[in-house]
């Protein structure tokens, strides 16, 4: 940042100068970089990571106190040798379960949305009737079960109706039995799978048809994206595993006994 403010040139890149240090830091480091006097708001930055906290701080959480630099965040990936880039709006920066139930009311493929609506009943811990039953679609059972820790049956007749029911109010096209049907048409889902230009429709898709693959990496990527990544739904218990810096409660001590 000094060597900057002395050789003052038109552009600055930063390659990924945060990643490596904890969230807190990661805020500290932008702040000192962006914020003030003798920072780089003033001169053209632009700043490549692999980390989306970044982007949410300057573009959401605490845009305010970086609006002086006008930041704008952008998403870049590649296929096939072409780079694209698109925008990253505040709008754009949502919870996972408002993302799961954005692309449950979309236009959406029916089974995409199941896998969707399967995951946001995860996410809330609503392993009920409706749960069981997306739960027995994307593993093309016939005959619906209900599976808990103490027991596992056939859903009944009622149970599969109050189900379908409850999942027709959030997918009204929901048909379990015809969809048992198409899971079970290899070829209708390989025709999905080659439709859609949607990575993450891909996954989702060859999961469904081919279930696994031979390579731990790949298949972890791929089972995780299909039921819910370890980092949207798992933490520490944080008054087991103390995670917050010394130096923070420190300083509300500090103000607190003043």
């Amino acid at each position: 940042m000094h060597d900057v403010n002395r050789k003052k040139p038109d552009l600055v890149v930063l390659d990924d100068p945060i990643s490596s240090f904890d969230k807190n830091k990661k805020f500290a480091i932008l702040h000192e970089l962006f914020r003030g006097k003798g920072s780089l708001q003033n001169t053209t930055t632009l700043m490549l990571t692999h980390d989306i906290e970044p982007a949410i701080d300057v573009v959401k959480s605490t845009a305010g106190l970086f609006a002086s630099a006008k930041p704008v965040a952008s998403f870049l990936s590649t296929k096939e040798g072409v780079i694209s880039e698109v925008s990253i709006t505040k709008d754009d920066i949502q919870t996972f379960a408002q993302i799961c139930s954005r692309i449950v009311a979309s236009d959406a493929d029916t089974l995409i949305k199941a896998v969707y609506l399967r995951r946001h009943y995860e996410i809330l811990d609503n392993m009920g009737m409706a749960y069981n039953l997306l739960a027995s679609l994307l593993h093309k059972r016939e005959q619906p079960t209900v599976k808990s820790i103490d027991q596992s049956r056939e859903m009944t007749v009622d149970e599969k109706t109050a189900a379908e029911n409850e999942v027709k109010a959030k997918i009204p096209a929901f048909d379990y039995d015809a969809l048992v049907a198409e899971l079970k048409d290899e070829g209708g889902l390989l025709a999905k799978y080659q439709s859609t230009e949607v990575g993450y429709e891909k996954i989702q898709l060859f999961r469904l048809i081919n279930g696994q693959h031979d390579d731990d990496v790949i298949k972890k990527f791929i089972n995780e994206a299909y039921h819910i990544e370890n980092e949207h739904i798992m933490q520490l218990d944080p008054r087991r595993f103390d995670s917050v810096p010394e130096y923070v409660v420190r300083e509300c001590d500090r103000l607190l006994s003043a």
